[in-house]
């Protein structure tokens, strides 16, 4: 009888200890950069699984370098990332793959007001973020304004506003909503926006090595709730503009021009 009862208590450690672990090991892992409206679509499609609590677990990053040192190490299944990351992994070895390329472009180009035009940054010291997508769009802004510019490296958006706020940038290239937390002083000399609305800045990407057929499922129904949810990503939804506002701390003002 007690050898009975034993192994019962065995068995009920076992199920509960590999069931849960295994229910926990099913989640995907998702890695976003935040705060960023570019992948606005994906984190109102996120909002409502996570809450639905249909397996989906969400970490958020400072920027698309740490994004890229956390799923190639294995501990993301998938991750909104710049496409540039993407590639420079893939160049490497690591088994990363483009699932869909969902973003617009919301980066611009940010100086203080002393600046009165693009011109006036010839020879100008203009941070960006190395490897990225906005590095490429301010190469190619410079080249068809005809500049040249010293880029500064940094690896988040915040490290190059504190930058420019110090003087010791005289621009930046960043993104929406971090641009929209600067102090009064500033202004947006160019949103890259007005010339690659299609551009796709950043893109869902997977680790292939980490997807299991549950993961792999989660990707799949991940993408239908986009394709289901994105009727409703339009300027004149009250729910998607309480969303923005209370995610990205927009403005009534700023949501307008977005």
């Amino acid at each position: 009888m007690k050898l009975k009862q034993m192994l019962i208590v065995i068995c009920v450690v076992l199920i509960s200890t590999f069931g849960c672990g295994q229910r926990q090991g099913d989640e995907l892992r998702i890695g976003l950069i935040g705060p960023s409206i570019n992948h606005l679509p994906l984190s109102f499609a996120l909002e409502s699984a996570v809450e639905a609590d249909e397996g989906y677990r969400v970490t958020y990053f400072n920027s698309g370098w740490e994004v890229q040192e956390a799923i190639i190490a294995g501990k993301l299944d998938a991750a909104i990332m710049p496409f540039s990351y993407v590639h420079s992994a893939v160049a490497k070895g690591y088994p990363l793959k483009i699932v869909s390329f969902l973003e617009r472009e919301s980066d611009g180009l940010v100086s203080s007001l002393d600046v009165s035009s693009v011109a006036d940054l010839h020879k100008a010291r203009i941070a960006v973020l190395k490897a990225s997508t906005v590095e490429l769009l301010m190469d190619e802004l410079a080249h068809e304004t005809g500049i040249e510019y010293d880029a500064v490296y940094f690896r988040s958006p915040n490290e190059m506003l504190a930058a420019l706020q110090s003087g010791d940038v005289a621009a930046a290239v960043a993104y929406v909503p971090v641009l929209q937390k600067l102090p009064d002083g500033f202004q947006v000399l160019h949103w890259f926006g007005d010339t690659h609305r299609n551009h796709p800045c950043c893109d869902i990407t997977v680790n292939e090595k980490e997807l299991t057929k549950s993961k792999t499922d989660s990707v799949i129904k991940l993408m239908a709730r986009i394709e289901e949810i994105l009727p409703r990503i339009t300027m004149d939804n009250p729910e998607l503009k309480h969303y923005a506002k209370t995610r990205y701390g927009l403005s009534d003002s700023v949501w307008k021009k977005r």
